[in-house]
């Protein structure tokens, strides 16, 4: 084992720190090269360079499972180093568990270092939900770490500070620390990290902000450092993002330009996120074209992984919902759309933002649909204060779908794909003999008018309508308003 004070074949271990935070795949090799080719296998240093250089090919398992196996034959400084290397890999792929585990064995013997061990603590007491010790850690983090004349320490510190307020849902100073990580990491031309401080700017300005410009533009700052730093899984993140973005506005070329980029470029498989997102705007894509039958064998293919949130699971459910909408299919469109609204009640308790904005979505769509199928009731219920704050979408939908242009930038592009499915719908679902006339009466029956205000509001006579409402009961075969209501419903009338 290295202890912290040795140098190994000219490699100091600040040294070895920059070039592994950075994980250039020319410096990484340059470093490599000064070790024996058995040394490579073997030593702790030579361990971690090979670690950073797969975790920036997109090989994050890999890389996790080099740096704990150099943590594990390491001691001392050098420990030290390679545990500030791990921990940050452990909280962003989710493994808690371990990461408390590795901060454990930190014995803060480098003094540089300890500000940047402070503010992981301060990310895992958030991912753990314990605010009050994450803002006390970031708090000791930044106050020491900006005493520090290490740049990088610095913007490691910020960096993680940012990440803690973010899983606090401080996303007022999460943007802002992000913001000044991002600067502090362009001056260094640190681009793969600036990378990273930009992608946490993308999520706060799509999902909290709700500004899709904003959200667009940082995404393609994320996109350019990651390309600068030849990181070709981050500039992937980057280029979906920026395909997000554009397909919930409904920029169907846009959304094109970008889908034919990313699959230049193949995605990671390990990352489900990255499947989901890219699977969901296929399947929008596919809607937009009026190829359901596609959009639908997406979605199942989808809907059927484990590893699905609630949130995720929802949005499956409430476009199959309009996929059988468009199929005529009325009952089972119901049915999802309810289970939908299920899904989708208030949540408890801190959730992903990206699974806030699903489920929003999801919620949304389900009362659409709610709202198309006359259960307007139900659909305007669950458009709840919680879910439209401002209350913009109840004026927008009616029976015939969503109005796209008056639609916010979250919602076009699905109002794209609910429309598509409704202009279908009505020109294959059968009339059953009413005429366009009848058809308009019976879908103003739900609203509980009586028929002189029914009249005034489709401004037509009361004897008119009485005349087409006589025609209705007589085609549909029933005898009161709510059988035919019941009636319309059974038949898929539009």
């Amino acid at each position: 084992m290295l202890n912290g004070h040795e140098q190994d074949h000219g490699l100091t271990l600040q040294r070895f720190y920059e070039i592994a935070i950075e994980a250039r795949q020319a410096e990484v090799d340059a470093a490599l090269a000064r070790f024996p080719a058995s040394a490579r296998i073997r030593n702790p240093i030579a361990i971690g360079l090979r670690a950073m250089k797969a975790v920036a090919s997109g090989d994050a398992p890999g890389g996790l499972a080099l740096l704990k196996r150099a943590v594990a034959h390491s001691e001392g400084h050098v420990r030290e180093y390679l545990l500030e290397l791990l921990v940050p890999l452990l909280l962003n792929t989710n493994q808690i568990a371990d990461a408390e585990e590795a901060l454990a064995l930190v014995e803060d013997t480098v003094p540089e270092l300890i500000p940047a061990f402070a503010a992981s603590r301060a990310w895992l007491a958030a991912r753990q939900g314990d605010d009050s010790t994450s803002v006390l850690w970031a708090t000791e983090a930044l106050m020491t770490g900006r005493a520090v004349d290490q740049p990088y320490i610095i913007g490691r510190v910020v960096q993680r500070t940012a990440m803690a307020a973010f899983y606090r849902e401080d996303f007022a100073e999460a943007q802002d620390r992000a913001l000044e990580a991002a600067r502090s990491y362009e001056r260094l031309e640190s681009h793969r990290n600036a990378a990273v401080c930009y992608s946490i700017l993308c999520v706060i300005a799509q999902d909290w902000v709700g500004d899709p410009d904003v959200a667009r533009y940082h995404a393609r700052r994320m996109t350019m450092s990651a390309h600068l730093a030849g990181d070709l899984s981050l500039e992937n993140w980057g280029v979906l993002a920026q395909l997000d973005i554009a397909a919930e506005g409904g920029d169907t070329r846009r959304a094109a330009s970008l889908r034919g980029r990313l699959a230049a470029n193949k995605l990671n498989e390990q990352y489900y996120l990255e499947r989901f997102t890219y699977g969901i705007v296929e399947v929008l894509a596919h809607g937009w074209e009026g190829r359901f039958d596609l959009a639908r064998i997406g979605l199942m293919s989808l809907r059927n992984k484990d590893d699905l949130s609630l949130s995720e699971r929802a949005l499956c459910d409430v476009l199959l919902s309009i996929v059988a909408l468009s199929n005529g299919n009325a009952e089972l469109a119901r049915r999802l759309a309810r289970r939908t609204l299920s899904q989708t009640s208030e949540r408890s308790g801190k959730e992903p933002l990206f699974d806030s904005r699903r489920r929003r979505i999801a919620r949304i769509l389900g009362a659409a649909v709610c709202i198309i199928l006359r259960d307007t009731v139900r659909g305007r219920r669950a458009l709840t204060r919680s879910i439209d704050p401002e209350q913009r979408f109840a004026p927008l939908i009616d029976a015939s779908g969503m109005d796209e242009e008056r639609a916010p930038a979250l919602m076009r592009g699905y109002a794209k794909f609910l429309n598509r499915a409704c202009a279908i719908a009505n020109t294959a679902r059968p009339s059953h003999g009413l005429t366009g006339a009848e058809l308009e009466v019976l879908r103003a029956l739900p609203a509980g008018m009586t028929l002189g205000t029914l009249a005034a509001s489709l401004g037509k006579s009361r004897k008119t309508v009485e005349r087409q409402v006589g025609n209705i009961y007589a085609k549909l075969h029933v005898g009161n308003r709510a059988q035919a209501i019941q009636r319309a419903r059974e038949l898929g009338i539009p």
